[in-house]
């Protein structure tokens, strides 16, 4: 299966599957990640990681995962989810997880 066949609208699971972490300027970008994130000790903060948002207590996918499965930060999302591809090892893992596809041999 080649990448573009890989929709990420209905998904979500990259949202559900991998600890999810956010910097002080993605913070700056998506003020939200702030108030919903939890703000890192400042001995495990580093210069990429500074808020948790995956895995949080109490929800079972990123706090900006809406129920539709789309970002509700889409547009400031972290630099980390702007990296994450679609169709890559990584998102066949996340959707074997969750049962949408299966992780290729």
């Amino acid at each position: 299966m080649t990448r573009e066949h890989y929709d990420c609208e209905n998904c979500g699971a990259c949202c559900r599957c991998f600890p999810i972490f956010a910097s002080e300027a993605d913070a700056a970008r998506a003020p939200a990640i702030r108030q919903e994130g939890r703000q890192l000790e400042p001995h495990l903060a580093t210069v990429d990681k500074a808020y948790q948002l995956h895995p949080l207590p109490f929800l079972e996918s990123c706090a900006f995962l809406k129920e539709d499965q789309l970002c509700r930060i889409y547009a400031t999302r972290p630099e980390v989810c702007r990296r994450f591809e679609a169709g890559s090892k990584q998102c066949q893992e996340a959707r074997a997880r969750v049962g949408i596809g299966s992780v290729p041999s």
